[in-house]
């Protein structure tokens, strides 16, 4: 029998049972899907909110280190995720990580003078707005000290951007000051000196409108630079650092997506007796349909199905009345 044809009775014979599916869409946490069709950011937005959750938010460093990992030799020049300019500038601490502050820690904000300048500064345990470029030695914070030793003071005069990578490098970041305590530890480690801390403002907003103050913009983005309406793009040439693109460019982009499975439990019936239905090229022919049938059409936007494997290495039994 051809081939071809033993296969289109088979899988016209495929029943998917639901009741095995198990879908666990509760679970909180979320995987990064590289989408290689090129799109606007808003049509990369529409796309990732009917698929997934929401074009990425990227958290923290780790989360960093992981997206940057997903997209690795996939994309030729820029890739979408779900920062984008708004209308206010707005202060946030560079150290990301959510489980590092207690309620009300990253609105403790004690201020000596404020004006239009976007990075903070601490001195006489006062917090100041100053100009980004600005020389001054810096306070990092390294999380893998003991308490007490966390905050350590660099004497080397560099301007803000510059100081928190320096920080990030060496350390953990930029010191945040959460509370009272941490004033007062910083006031007695500077004597007296205007240093920077891991404050900053700008007015990027996530697309599905949670809060992360991770940024990891290339060496020459400005923290806030001009009232265009712009996106934001991993960027190749800067090895995946952000850089700001026209939100009319098309381009891969990276959306959020629960992280679950789903399992089906498959049985075919097949009108060959010689059929092998264990050979490679066949699980391959049956999982195209599958695909059809499940409406994943383009496997590059990171939807799949795959076989699961038997502890003998088989994906299908044969079970006695003859079905598989």
């Amino acid at each position: 029998m051809n081939f071809i044809t033993t296969m289109e009775k088979i899988f016209h014979l495929i029943l998917l049972l639901p009741g095995l599916c198990s879908l666990c869409t509760s679970l909180p946490q979320h995987r990064f899907v590289l989408v290689q069709t090129p799109k606007t950011w808003l049509e990369a937005q529409s796309y990732c909110r009917s698929k997934c959750v929401d074009l990425a938010t990227i958290d923290d460093l780790g989360e960093m280190t992981t997206a940057l990992t997903v997209v690795e030799g996939r994309y030729d020049d820029a890739v979408w995720i779900g920062l984008r300019k708004g209308n206010l500038k707005k202060w946030h601490w560079s150290l990301s990580d959510k489980d590092f502050y207690k309620e009300g820690e990253r609105d403790y904000l004690h201020w000596g003078r404020t004006n239009a300048h976007n990075c903070g500064s601490q001195k006489d345990g006062k917090l100041f707005t100053t100009s980004c470029d600005t020389l001054l030695y810096s306070v990092c914070f390294d999380g893998e000290k003991p308490v007490g030793e966390q905050h350590v003071l660099s004497t080397e005069k560099l301007m803000w951007r510059v100081a928190r990578d320096y920080c990030r490098r060496r350390h953990t970041d930029l010191a945040s000051v959460r509370n009272k305590e941490e004033t007062q530890r910083i006031l007695e480690l500077v004597a007296g000196m205007r240093v920077w801390i891991g404050l900053y403002r700008d007015p990027w907003v996530w697309s599905d409108k949670t809060y992360s103050s991770l940024r990891f913009w290339n060496a020459d983005q400005s923290v806030y630079t001009s009232n265009v309406k712009t996106c934001v793009a991993l960027l190749k040439s800067e090895s995946g650092r952000w850089g700001e693109r026209s939100c009319g460019k098309a381009q891969p982009f990276l959306c959020s997506c629960p992280l679950v499975r789903s399992f089906f439990k498959v049985r075919i019936t097949s009108q060959s007796s010689v059929l092998e239905l264990n050979k490679p090229e066949v699980l391959d022919e049956i999982l195209k349909q599958l695909q059809l049938e499940l409406g994943i059409v383009n496997t590059t936007d990171g939807f799949s199905v795959r076989w699961t494997k038997q502890p003998d290495g088989r994906v299908l039994i044969k079970e006695p009345d003859g079905g598989s």
